[in-house]
């Protein structure tokens, strides 16, 4: 790296013990010190008149020993530079946060348009052809390819597990099999550190850096498909603290915040929201939640109804445009559970205009059409639904 005279890597992942941090640096730098010494004084005198970056490579586990560690050796070696990776900010002294995005993907609309310029396919193609020599991406192959690195979000780790499978499956059937991925991933590959065999472990390593409330919020805030708000959140989770619970997890990298947003907008990781729903459904609390989902969700279908034709008509319609596929989860949810059905009928014909402005007719009819095939009985809230449905005479 330009600037630095060495760079020295310490890897962490495997380390489960801070009291062994010190010596887990020293082992790399090749510092073997039999003196009484405070060890951290023999490291600190090491760095003191180097030039050198330090990289702490996985260092979430060990955050609060690292950030001692780093602020340790900043003081005593003007010229040291650390770079620590980490789902965790160490918020040492100092600390400049540089957020790593999934890889880029192309468009799935234009694939056709060289999809091996893209850093999420080369990563496929080139374990793909590790695992299965000859492999390479080719207008055959090229538009599944970019559908499987869009289901897995770019994720690195997730690719690479997918794309071994390229030894024993076509693409075509690893893209079938990634409905499930945790389970299909699982198989895939093993490497050299063992709680990063699988993308589950992965996230399973993320779970431990929450705290009960951190998790807890995890599993409701992942009944969000595509994004949601601080007022949503709030209203889902319901819960006293659930700021300090965002913000938690946004630290931790299990949210990330959209960036541009008026308003902040929060959404997981596919990988990530998946795991949530696991444990979502585990806990026993999946329909609590997703009834609080359907109520948020039907209050602002009726909020946008009443505003039509207003002041805030711009404002909740651009509002219906962001939580599309939110009102289509909620509307999914008043219509395969039961007893849910009225809320589905009132939903569905309270965003007639919606439907109607935004081109969306098609979908409108067929949210419509389910919810008056699931209230049969005749009564006012059919007859608005009938009325308002776009196309109806």
């Amino acid at each position: 790296m330009s600037g630095f005279r060495t760079v020295w890597l310490v890897e962490l992942a495997a380390l489960t013990d801070d009291k062994l941090l010190l010596q887990a640096v020293a082992d790399v730098l090749g510092i073997q010190d039999q003196s009484a010494r405070p060890q951290l004084d023999t490291l600190a005198d090491h760095f003191a008149d180097k030039r050198l970056l330090l990289v702490l490579d996985n260092c979430e586990h060990l955050v609060d020993a690292c950030a001692i560690l780093v602020d340790q050796f900043l003081r005593a070696a003007p010229d040291l530079r650390v770079l620590a990776t980490s789902r965790h900010a160490l918020r040492a002294a100092g600390e400049h946060l540089l957020a790593v995005a999934p890889l880029p993907m192309p468009d799935l609309t234009q694939v056709r348009s060289l999809p091996t310029r893209y850093a999420a396919v080369r990563l496929f193609g080139e374990r793909a052809a590790a695992a299965l020599p000859g492999f390479r991406v080719d207008a055959v192959n090229r538009d599944t390819i970019a559908r499987i690195c869009h289901r897995l979000d770019g994720i690195p780790l997730a690719i690479d597990l997918a794309a071994v499978w390229a030894r024993a499956l076509s693409v075509h059937q690893i893209l079938r099999r990634l409905d499930d991925y945790f389970e299909f991933l699982a198989e895939g590959s093993r490497v050299s550190v063992p709680r990063l065999r699988t993308l589950r472990a992965t996230i399973d390593w993320s779970v431990d850096l929450c705290s009960v409330e951190e998790q807890e919020g995890w599993a409701r805030l992942s009944e969000f498909i595509g994004g949601f708000d601080m007022d949503a959140a709030e209203a889902v989770c319901a819960g006293e603290a659930v700021l300090d619970v965002v913000d938690g997890l946004v630290d931790k990298s299990i949210l990330t915040r959209a960036n541009g947003a008026a308003m902040a907008r929060y959404r997981m990781l596919e990988p990530i929201r998946q795991y949530g729903q696991q444990r979502l459904a585990s806990s026993g609390q999946r329909t609590t939640v997703r009834t609080r989902h359907r109520d948020y969700y039907g209050r602002l279908a009726g909020q946008a109804e009443q505003a039509w034709l207003g002041a805030q008509e711009l404002e909740q319609y651009a509002q219906l445009q962001r939580e599309h596929v939110n009102l289509r989860a909620a509307l999914e949810f008043c219509l395969t559970e039961s007893g849910e059905e009225q809320a589905g009928l009132d939903t569905g014909s309270a965003l007639w205009i919606y439907w109607f402005l935004s081109g969306s007719h098609t979908e409108g009819r067929y949210w419509l059409d389910r919810a008056l095939e699931s209230n049969p009985e005749p009564s006012p809230a059919r007859a608005k639904a009938y009325g308002s449905m776009p196309g109806s005479p």
